[in-house]
């Protein structure tokens, strides 16, 4: 109940506060804050249930919120909370790759149809089927290769179901188009605001602390924290490659959250422990300002 009070309340209160008293007409307005609560708790509850290495309270779902208003400085809307809980389930798919409590058939393959499914909203996401296979790699260098056809199999049944579909209804060369539209496409390069400043900084902190993490840490948390890079990686390579349109920002909080979870665990002094969500915070407001 506090992570969806706290989370809706500033959701509220940043929204006004860079859209203006106009704002208070529109429905999105009042039903935007309520998605945001229930979006934190939801994310909060599923990857801490699938990750097996994230603690049992709200740092998680708290830790996404700051993330998604520092990247978000114009404001956020349903969009980018039903973006990133979409990505959510395509993380806990992910950390059960390697789940021996799993069927390994059923989790490979879902991922990838998952996968495909996600490319249909947008067809950059279709990228994802790169980062689905590298994670397979991630904690056990050894895999059957096998393994890596079942999640590409999966894809493919998925973007076969699409293709399938819109030759039905007489849409195939839109298909096609928006397919290969993604690999045209131009990089372009962006300063970035204050915002995407305060969390590389903090990434950067949590890359040393990963290193550290990858010496000791179980297996369970060395797989989640190396699918948690991989998907940085490709939210900011979307940044420039495909701009807003990809949400990078709202993929970004997704997979960076579990970082600052593990990063907030590493810090012995509790005011830098309060200066991570803070700063995020302040960094969100200061983007909006400028």
């Amino acid at each position: 109940m506090v992570l969806f009070t706290a989370t809706a309340g500033l959701t509220a209160v940043f929204n006004f506060w860079v859209k203006g008293a106009e704002t208070l007409g529109s429905w999105s307005f009042w039903y935007t804050p309520v998605c945001v609560g229930l979006a934190a708790w939801l994310i909060n509850v599923l990857l801490v249930f699938r990750s097996r290495y994230l603690k049992t309270n709200y740092l998680l779902g708290w830790f996404w919120f700051c993330l998604l208003l520092a990247t978000h400085p114009k404001g956020i809307g349903l969009a980018e909370v039903s973006t990133s809980v979409g990505f959510a389930i395509w993380l806990a798919m992910a950390y059960e790759l390697n789940d021996d409590r799993k069927v390994g058939l059923v989790s490979r393959s879902n991922l990838g149809l998952y996968t495909a499914l996600l490319g249909v909203l947008q067809p950059g996401w279709w990228t994802l089927i790169v980062v689905a296979v590298i994670a397979l790699r991630a904690g056990q260098l050894r895999q059957p290769t096998h393994h890596y056809v079942q999640i590409f199999t999966g894809w493919l049944i998925g973007c076969g179901l699409v293709a399938t579909w819109s030759a039905y209804t007489g849409r195939l060369s839109d298909f096609w188009a928006e397919f290969t539209q993604p690999w045209t496409q131009a990089f372009h390069w962006e300063w970035p605001h204050a915002g995407q400043w305060v969390v590389g900084f903090w990434l950067l902190l949590a890359v040393f602390e990963t290193l550290r993490a990858l010496s000791f840490a179980k297996k369970a948390k060395r797989r989640g924290l190396l699918i948690g890079w991989m998907g940085i990686v490709w939210a900011w390579i979307l940044n420039p490659w495909l701009g807003d349109a990809a949400m990078p920002g709202a993929i970004l909080a997704v997979f960076a959250a579990p970082h600052m979870v593990n990063l907030q665990a590493y810090f012995k002094r509790p005011w830098i422990t309060r200066m991570l969500d803070i700063s995020l915070l302040a960094a969100a407001l200061g983007a909006a300002i400028l």
